[in-house]
């Protein structure tokens, strides 16, 4: 009995003492899209306080996540204040970090694709590359430290960076000669007239780490499982479940058609002599593709799942 209560006892303090993770996210236009995704990855976040820009999550291996501006992110990464964060490869650069990337996520305003950082001006100008700028002109920018670096690679230091806090576009109208901002869609340029003078990066959503944290051989387990549920969730957002019923004279070609990850499942139909169901996962930019592909062969039992949890692979 003894014996039994020492153990139990072990138990209980190897689960107290589980190392935890701190992990902070950005806040604002993309706190939405990352609650989901770690809703899906089984990582549900629960804000209890909202003013407290922080979310519990029920696993014990993580003991919080934090909310934060994007542009702080890298600062409270880099002096060790977390352990993992998502956020905008921009960001990271402005700062002149440098962090290991554990996972890119092509997630954000602008969908499955990355964002472009360029500098813009007025329509009617006539620069076509920085370099063109006029002698002591401004640039209103978020971006100031990564302008500041830029222009000074450039032996450009008489150029005046302005700093902008939102609605950076209007600041040509104020009377700076440019600016450097994110761009997604363009729609926004075309709107205040502006056009991209030159392309200075493009910026994905990425997984980062602490290098102190990742060199930590208690805590790289719980880093590593957190990227590959992230990694899973991300995957089977890209995916759909597609189940046929095919006919035995057309499987092979409805095999084919159907594809998959490492192509369909197939099992016999009880009941239903020569029919078979056919099951695998695809991509949902191949989904109405393979669904008319399939619809031309004489297949008519089709069920496509739009809501796969996870996918590990």
């Amino acid at each position: 009995m003894g014996g039994r209560r020492v153990s139990a006892q072990l138990i209980q303090e190897r689960r107290y003492f589980v190392n935890q993770i701190d992990i902070v996210v950005p806040d604002g236009s993309m706190q939405e899209v990352i609650i989901k995704l770690f809703a899906k990855a089984g990582l549900p976040v629960v804000i209890e306080k909202k003013r407290t820009k922080e979310g519990m999550v029920k696993v014990d291996w993580i003991k919080r996540v934090a909310f934060q501006r994007p542009q702080e992110i890298p600062q409270y990464l880099n002096n060790g204040h977390f352990d993992v964060a998502i956020v905008g490869e921009d960001w990271i650069a402005n700062w002149g970090y440098e962090f290991p990337v554990l996972l890119k996520l092509p997630i954000g305003r602008s969908g499955d694709k990355p964002v472009e950082i360029v500098l813009a001006a007025s329509q009617d100008s006539d620069f076509s590359r920085i370099r063109d700028l006029p002698w002591r002109c401004e640039v209103a920018t978020e971006y100031t430290k990564l302008a500041k670096t830029i222009f000074a690679n450039m032996g450009r230091r008489d150029i005046r960076v302005i700093p902008s806090f939102g609605n950076t576009e209007y600041k040509i109208k104020l009377g700076v000669t440019a600016i450097i901002d994110v761009v997604e869609s363009g729609v926004s340029l075309e709107e205040n007239q502006l056009k991209v003078v030159e392309k200075i990066m493009e910026s994905s959503t990425v997984i980062v780490a602490n290098s102190k944290s990742l060199a930590d051989k208690s805590k790289r387990p719980y880093i590593d499982c957190f990227v590959q549920l992230i990694k899973g969730a991300f995957q089977a957002s890209r995916y759909v479940m597609l189940v046929a019923n095919v006919p035995e004279n057309v499987l092979n070609e409805a095999s084919r058609i159907i594809g998959g990850l490492k192509g369909p499942s197939c099992s016999p139909l009880v009941g239903a002599k020569g029919w078979f169901a056919l099951q695998s996962v695809v991509s949902r930019e191949n989904e109405q593709k393979i669904i008319f592909e399939l619809l031309l062969i004489g297949v008519t039992d089709i069920l496509v799942n739009r809501d796969i949890p996870l996918i590990m692979s």
